[in-house]
């Protein structure tokens, strides 16, 4: 594995290179045409097989068929001007404020890596290289056209600000949480300020009802679960004398477990059905995105931690449970086979690095990209040492 590191090290300009071409063109969603085409020349200038845009983003492969390990990096930006002051900064209204950037190049890296002893390789590895992750909706579209056919196993990293620089962490078990984004559509009958008698007020059942969930984490979830729930946007109404006929609620529901998703989930429409019905009102419940917990499968990440190890040495590597409320699509993989995702620390506060993802000042230590890019190709070269039915497990829905 040192040679990997080696030959990681000594990709680090162009992986520099590649990761600041794809900071200036930040784009949105499955609308990623400058960055498909630079991913698209990388991959055929690495000489990866079956290079092609697959569910928005795009795919290849290299290796033999055989035991197969798929890798993956999102592509997409967030719709946000960047204030980070680098001098390659973007400038076209987007921003690559999550470090998808970073995860691309570490994975085109990791591509070179493995081309370079494709001959050893003893199966297949599969890159996946995913658009619209901001969305939700970019692993399901992958994944629903068959990219997990054959596919013994997944891995992803995540870049993860206020971590030192290069410290992986293999949490085991649940990572990071669900998300389902709703939007709750109350109708009620408008009519004139001065007689609230005469209508059924959408403002009013809107209002017990946003106080009501506010209830359910602290009151109805057990209070070691991790779960949030949070309204994010309250619309009703132009005028102050003047009922509405209808008000909207729209908000994020958040949980680390199947279980506490189902019951945030039964107990909103519950709430949500009563609480409007007591005030004279009908209401909707619209989910507009959803994505179950990730669940990190323990023996493979156990597994890929002792490999990260002996690429960056075992003070850069933990397995501590460190779960996130933030949500991440690739969890439609845990769910039907065993999945790792890792976290890569990215600078400290105290190293100038002090905003966190999404915000559009973040920054990002560069020097992660070539430790990312080994740690993805090494990873890849054990779990194909591995025969099937070794001590893998496989993906365990009932445990989320």
């Amino acid at each position: 594995m040192e040679q990997i590191q080696e030959r990681a090290n000594a990709l680090a300009p162009e992986l520099l290179r590649l990761r600041r071409t794809l900071h200036q063109c930040p784009e949105l969603g499955f609308e990623l045409p400058q960055t498909r085409a630079v991913v698209t020349e990388e991959l055929e200038r690495i000489g990866c097989h079956d290079v092609r845009m697959y569910g928005g983003g795009l795919t290849a492969w290299l290796g033999k068929p055989g035991r197969t390990l798929l890798l993956r990096a999102d592509m997409d930006a967030l719709p946000m001007e960047e204030e980070s002051g680098e001098p390659f900064a973007a400038t076209n209204g987007a921003a690559h404020a999550c470090g998808h950037d970073m995860h691309t190049a570490m994975l085109l890296g990791a591509a070179r890596l493995l081309k370079g002893r494709e001959a050893e390789l003893n199966g297949r590895v599969v890159l996946m290289f995913q658009a619209a992750e901001e969305t939700a909706s970019g692993a399901k579209a992958m994944i629903d056209g068959g990219i997990l056919e054959g596919v013994d196993g997944a891995f992803a990293m995540h870049v993860a600000t206020q971590k030192p620089v290069g410290e992986l962490n293999f949490t085991h078990g649940p990572k990071t949480a669900s998300f389902d984004r709703f939007a709750i559509h109350i109708e009620g009958q408008g009519g004139h300020g001065a007689f609230p008698h005469k209508t059924a007020d959408p403002v009013n059942a809107a209002v017990h009802l946003y106080l009501a969930l506010q209830e359910l984490v602290s009151h109805e979830c057990p209070p070691d679960e991790t779960a949030v729930l949070t309204i994010g946007a309250f619309q009703a109404g132009a005028a102050g004398n003047v009922i509405p006929a209808s008000a909207r609620l729209e908000g994020t529901a958040r949980a680390a477990r199947r279980e506490t998703r189902e019951l945030l989930l039964r107990r909103l429409e519950e709430l949500t059905q009563g609480i409007c019905a007591a005030f004279r009102t009908r209401a909707r419940v619209e989910y507009l995105s959803q994505v179950p917990p990730l669940y990190n499968d323990p023996a493979l990440a156990g597994r890929m931690a002792k490999v990260a190890q002996s690429v960056l040495g075992a003070g850069r590597v933990n397995e501590d449970a460190q779960r996130l409320t933030a949500s991440e699509d690739f969890a439609l993989a845990s769910e039907r086979v065993p999945t790792v995702y890792a976290t890569i620390g990215t600078g400290l506060a105290a190293d100038g690095y002090r905003y966190g993802n999404h915000h559009p000042a973040v920054r990002y230590d560069e020097d992660i990209l070539p430790l990312g890019a080994a740690v993805f190709a090494a990873c890849a070269v054990d779990f194909l040492k591995t025969e099937p039915g070794s001590g893998q497990s496989k993906a365990q829905p009932n445990a989320r």
